[in-house]
């Protein structure tokens, strides 16, 4: 598949949120990319399937969270009322779609079904040693996305990048 990634040819940016500061530096770019373009964003939330250590190992095992409806309503609430608030707010068009399943797999089916021109998603800068033991959806995205990936890095990792090269200046 060949992609035209031309600034011009976007017209549709999937941005993945789900509440955390670096989604948060991921939409703001995507609101600043689709103003300047006229691109219309796809804001997207995965609900990742519970773990087995959340059913507990009691005689009567707890139900996660994932699974309990009120808890649902209160996260579909929070993503259309706060987190892509936003987006209403700078006049960008926008569609918020709210998927189950893992976020970078969410993400990526999303991307290709929307046909979206962009991918951005915030990362969280947790190191290579983390990345590698707990995962990551923008490493992973990065690796299998077919769509461009553009990564943001969070407000304090950008303030940690600035602190380290200060520091290495300051050394020299």
């Amino acid at each position: 598949m060949e992609t035209d990634t031309s600034i011009g040819s976007i017209r549709r940016i999937l941005v993945g949120i789900d509440g955390s500061e670096h989604a948060a530096a991921a939409l703001v770019t995507a609101i600043r990319l689709a103003r300047a373009l006229g691109a219309e964003v796809v804001a997207v939330h995965a609900i990742p399937p519970p773990a087995p250590a959340e059913y507990g190992f009691d005689l009567f095992p707890a139900v996660p969270a994932e699974l309990d409806p009120a808890w649902r309503e209160e996260i579909h609430r929070q993503f259309e009322q706060e987190w892509c608030r936003p987006l209403e707010e700078a006049g960008v068009r926008y569609r918020a779609l709210e998927r189950d399943g893992w976020p970078a797999a969410v993400l990526r089916e999303v991307a290709e079904a929307e046909d979206a021109d962009l991918v951005v998603v915030g990362r969280r800068g947790q190191g290579r040693v983390t990345e590698l033991l707990l995962g990551s959806v923008s490493h992973e995205l990065s690796h299998t996305c077919r769509r461009p990936v553009l990564l943001v890095t969070g407000p304090r990792e950008r303030g940690q990048e600035r602190n380290r090269a200060g520091a290495g200046a300051a050394e020299r």
